[in-house]
């Protein structure tokens, strides 16, 4: 029964990562609030699932990615874009591997897996914030290729949050270079991209601390995870185009803070009764 439930997820995951709603976020409050899964366990899920979409992202931008490492190509463009993503990758590590060692340290014990739930609800709301104001500056801009070190560096930092369950990775990112004058387009694209590095160290980062904990990885066999990434990989693949198009159209300023204030009811109802 437990293996539908993680093909369900991997779906889900595929479907919600083009979506600036937190898909680590809603995988977290189901398994911890529904199936009694350890916060440190769902979270770690949450991070091998991403790979599926990594593939996905990279079949999609295979051509932007096969220039950046042809390093015969010196242009002026295609040199910033490696500089965009050395130092958001650098940028994430700085913000990133603290909050993932402090999640973790915090997921062993039972009192954090009890408000973990809370968390999430209010890093939607937080996310909520970010997109609403994002939106209010969007605006024509310019190519990242544009943006100076430091705001590489600055969009990295961002994106290192984003490990925490119910901040949006993509709506942050996105929202960060809007914030910083990129081009909506552009904004969208650099996210995703800069991605790929973050979601391999997350994975690696995931992988090594389990070894020096000799905590188990996951709750599942190993082809049951193979299995999930491959299904998360397809449904991303199969659904990216169509749902970064309605993530341009549409503002999810507003579903992130209806959701976050129904898991914060939740567990404030879980509390009482």
């Amino acid at each position: 029964m437990l293996f539908w439930f993680l093909l369900l997820f991997a779906v889900l995951q595929g479907l919600l990562e083009w979506l600036p709603v937190s898909s680590e976020g809603q995988s977290v409050t189901l398994l911890v609030s529904f199936l009694h899964v350890g916060s440190q366990e769902a979270i770690s899920l949450s991070l091998w699932l991403h790979l599926g979409t990594l593939i996905a992202v990279v079949l999609k931008y295979y051509k932007e990615l096969f220039f950046f490492i042809d390093f015969r190509d010196r242009s002026p463009e295609v040199v910033q874009w490696r500089w965009f993503i050395l130092l958001t990758t650098f940028g994430t590590a700085i913000t990133g591997i603290p909050c993932y060692l402090l999640l973790s340290y915090l997921g062993e014990s039972s009192v954090f897996g009890e408000y973990i739930t809370l968390i999430v609800g209010i890093a939607l709301l937080v996310t909520a914030f970010v997109l609403y104001f994002s939106r209010k500056v969007e605006k024509e801009g310019v190519p990242i290729a544009e943006l100076s070190k430091k705001r590489m560096l600055v969009v990295g930092l961002l994106q290192g949050f984003t490990i925490i369950p119910g901040i949006s990775r993509s709506g942050t990112t996105v929202g960060g270079l809007l914030f910083l004058g990129v081009d909506k387009e552009e904004a969208l694209k650099g996210s995703f991209i800069m991605s790929i590095p973050a979601v391999l160290g997350g994975f690696t980062l995931n992988l090594t601390w389990s070894l020096i904990t000799h905590e188990p990885v996951l709750l599942f066999k190993w082809w049951e995870i193979s299995l999930a990434i491959l299904v998360t990989a397809i449904v991303g693949f199969l659904t990216i185009e169509l749902l970064l198009k309605v993530a341009k159209k549409y503002s999810f300023a507003f579903v992130c803070l209806v959701l976050g204030l129904i898991i914060i009811l939740f567990f404030l109802l879980g509390i009482l009764l």
